[in-house]
C-alpha cells in the first residue's frame, strides 16, 4: 500500500503543470493542471448585492490611557547585530548566490510549447520609428535567444516590423509553458537544506562567537 501510494504521487507530482498567457487588447492568463483549467485574468465583474443599511453603533465610553508596556528585546535583531558587519555580509552573499543557483534551476526546467510574438512599431515620425525599431530588435530577440538556449522551446515565430504609416505601435503575443511540480519540489529541498547549512547555521555560529 505504501508502494503504491509513493508511486501514485510521483505520477500525479509529474504530471506537467501549464501556464498560458496571451495578449492582444486584453491580457489573458489561464493555468491547467490534469483536467482542470482556470482562467486568472480577464477577471470576470461580479454585480455587488446591495447591502442594507447599518444600524448606528452607540457610543463607546472612553478608555483612561495605560502606561505603555516595556519592549522586551528581539532575540532575532540582537543575532544581528552580535554576527557585525563583516559576519552578515557573508550571510548576504550566501543567501543571494543560493537564491541565483535556485531561480536558474527552476527557470531552465520549463517547457515553452509555444511563443508567438508580433511587434508592429509605429511613431508617426519616419526617424524616430527607425530608431524605435532598433531598440526594440536589441531587447526582443537577445532575449529570444536567450530562453532557447536555456529552455526546450518546441515551436516559436518572432516577427519585429515597421509602419511608418501608423502612428501608434501594435504588439500580440502568446505562449504557453509548462514546468514539472516535481522538479520545482526537488529544486526547493535543495535549496531549503542550502539555506539551512549556508545561511542559518552560518547567521547562529557568529552570534555566539561575538
Amino acid at each position: 500500500i505504501l508502494l503504491g501510494m509513493v508511486v501514485f504521487f510521483i505520477v500525479i507530482l509529474s504530471v506537467p503543470f501549464h501556464i498560458t498567457v496571451g495578449y492582444d487588447d486584453k491580457i489573458r492568463v489561464s493555468i491547467r493542471y490534469l483536467f482542470i483549467k482556470i482562467n486568472l485574468l480577464p477577471v470576470k465583474s461580479k454585480q455587488k448585492k446591495e447591502k442594507p443599511p447599518k444600524e448606528p453603533k452607540p457610543a463607546e465610553e472612553k478608555k483612561e490611557p495605560q502606561a505603555p508596556k516595556e519592549k522586551k528585546p528581539n532575540p532575532l535583531l540582537e543575532m544581528v547585530k552580535a554576527n557585525g558587519y563583516d559576519g552578515m555580509m557573508t550571510v548576504l552573499s550566501n543567501l543571494v548566490q543560493i537564491l541565483k543557483i535556485y531561480s536558474g534551476k527552476l527557470f531552465k526546467s520549463v517547457v515553452f510549447d509555444e511563443i508567438y510574438l508580433y511587434v508592429s512599431v509605429a511613431t508617426g515620425d519616419a526617424a524616430t520609428t527607425a530608431i524605435k525599431y532598433g531598440q526594440t530588435c536589441q531587447k526582443v530577440y537577445p532575449l529570444m535567444g536567450y530562453i532557447c538556449s536555456n529552455n526546450i522551446v518546441k515551436k516559436y515565430d518572432i516577427d519585429v516590423d515597421t509602419d511608418f504609416l501608423a502612428n501608434k505601435t501594435k504588439s500580440e503575443f502568446f505562449f504557453d509553458m509548462h514546468l514539472c511540480i516535481r522538479k520545482i519540489i526537488n529544486a526547493s529541498i535543495a535549496m531549503v537544506v542550502r539555506l539551512i547549512f549556508g545561511v542559518v547555521i552560518t547567521f547562529i555560529k557568529g552570534g555566539k562567537k561575538k
